[in-house]
């Protein structure tokens, strides 16, 4: 899933601003970078459909589990599957989101001083998502100690078919969620990039 449009820095577009001209290689060299990054992108974009086919293959899979596990176990073992299956889903994106809005948060302190008004704000923030991410981690080892008393009671119940295309299931789902959420964070960002040099290139025939 690596692409170098998504690994590479924001581009520091501030750099070009206001700039009345640019020569003609600088500016071959800016069109050249466009091409490029237009292309890394759709390869990405590509890669965001194989991972939403992959996802609606992989719920079909985990409808047909939850079928045979609704028809081999207890009722009340059945119920717990349901809510482990989809606490699985809940706590990946909880997960996810807050080490993302951790991240964004932490970039932004790195980026004031320490007497910018805006600073103790996002000092709290950071605290606030650090305690919020630590009882996410928590309740994930929760989910994962019920995950295993799920597992046991399937082994039980299931064919041994039956029970890998349960584990395949629970696994990708977690994967494929972290694997969206990548791969939309890299477009967005590529986006941003190839936004930023067409606005380099818009400004330099001023």
């Amino acid at each position: 899933m690596s692409s170098e449009a998504a690994t590479q820095p924001p581009l520091p577009t501030s750099q070009y601003r206001r700039v009345p001209s640019i020569t003609l290689p600088q500016r071959q060299q800016l069109e050249e970078l466009v091409q490029r990054l237009g292309k890394k992108l759709l390869v990405l974009t590509n890669e965001q459909t194989s991972i939403a086919e992959e996802s609606n293959a992989n719920d079909l899979l985990g409808n047909d589990v939850a079928l045979k596990v609704t028809q081999k176990v207890r009722p009340n073992d059945a119920s717990k599957f349901r809510s482990y299956v989809d606490d699985v889903g809940y706590i990946t994106m909880l997960l996810l989101s807050l080490s993302g809005r951790l991240a964004r948060t932490d970039n932004a302190l790195h980026s004031i001083d320490s007497t910018h008004p805006d600073k103790k704000i996002l000092e709290a923030k950071r605290d606030r998502l650090l305690e919020q991410l630590d009882e996410a981690k928590q309740l994930k080892d929760d989910i994962d100690r019920r995950g295993a008393i799920i597992a046991r009671i399937l082994e039980q119940a299931l064919t041994i078919e039956e029970y890998a295309d349960y584990d395949y299931f629970i696994n990708m789902k977690a994967k494929l969620i972290v694997d969206s959420r990548e791969i939309a964070d890299k477009i967005k960002l590529g986006e941003e990039q190839l936004a930023a040099l067409k606005d380099t290139l818009v400004q330099s025939e001023c």
